[in-house]
C-alpha cells in the first residue's frame, strides 16, 4: 500500500457506465443511487461509488464487487456515523466527495478526509455563523466577491477534517479553526488533536482540501 495519501479525481461527466460497471455495486447502493430526483445525480453518485470501489479493489487485490462497508462509531456521540472503513479490514482508510461532476477520492494507511465544492456564484455568507470565531474573523476581513470564495475554502477545509476524525457535521464545525492569518488563509494546518489539514489542487472552478490524522495523533 502507498505511504502517503493517494488523490484521485474524476469527470462524473465524461464516464459512462454500463451494466458490467453497476455490477460491482451492492443492492444498497443502487437503490440510494435511485433516489435522486434527478438523472444526472444519480449517474453522479453512481459514477463516484464505482470508482471508490475500483480503487480499493486495486489497493486491497480485491475484487470490486466482493468488498464490504461498514462505519466505525462516532467519537463524539458513539453513533453508528463514524468514518466510512472497509468490512474485515484495518486499512486502508478513504474518503470521497463529489460536488457538481467533479468527484475526488483519496485512500491512505492513516485516517483521512477529503472535500470538494464549486465555487459559489451567489452569496453564501450565511456560512459564517458556522465557524470558528478566528475564522470568520479572517473572512470577514476578505474584500466581497474573494469572501464567498474564502467561506467555501473554509467550508471544504472544516468538512475534510470532519471526515478524518468521523465527527461528521451533525456536531457542529465552530469548535475548530482551520484558516491560518499568517498564511493568508492557510494553504497547510496543523490541528491541536495532530489532525494535518491542506488545501489541495482541484478541477478548474472547484476547491478542495485533504485532511490526514496520523496514527501516533
Amino acid at each position: 500500500m502507498q505511504a502517503s495519501p493517494r488523490v484521485c479525481w474524476y469527470d462524473a461527466a465524461m464516464v459512462e457506465l454500463g451494466s458490467a460497471d453497476l455490477a460491482v455495486l451492492s443492492p444498497a447502493e443502487l437503490a440510494t443511487g435511485s433516489l435522486h430526483a434527478f438523472a444526472i445525480d444519480q449517474h453522479r453518485y453512481l459514477v463516484a461509488h464505482v470508482m471508490l470501489r475500483r480503487l480499493l479493489g486495486e489497493v486491497t487485490d480485491s475484487r470490486p464487487a466482493g468488498l464490504r462497508f461498514g462505519r466505525e462509531s462516532c467519537p463524539v456521540c458513539g453513533g453508528p456515523n463514524g468514518r466510512p472503513r472497509l468490512s474485515g479490514r484495518e486499512m486502508p482508510h478513504f474518503s470521497l466527495a463529489h460536488s457538481g461532476d467533479a468527484i475526488a477520492i483519496v485512500i491512505g494507511p492513516d485516517p483521512v478526509g477529503i472535500d470538494c465544492e464549486r465555487l459559489p456564484d451567489k452569496c453564501v455568507c450565511e456560512l459564517m455563523t458556522h465557524m470558528h470565531q478566528d475564522d470568520a474573523s479572517l473572512v470577514a476581513a476578505s474584500p466581497g466577491p474573494r469572501r464567498h470564495a474564502d467561506i467555501v475554502r473554509w467550508w471544504v477545509r472544516a468538512e475534510a477534517v470532519l471526515k478524518s476524525t468521523g465527527q461528521g457535521i451533525a456536531h457542529g464545525m465552530s469548535g475548530f479553526r482551520v484558516l491560518d492569518a499568517a498564511a493568508g488563509g492557510g494553504e497547510e494546518f496543523w490541528l491541536p488533536d495532530g489532525c494535518r489539514l491542506a488545501s489541495i489542487e482541484a478541477p478548474a472552478d472547484y476547491v478542495a482540501a485533504l485532511a490526514v490524522v496520523p496514527a501516533s495523533a
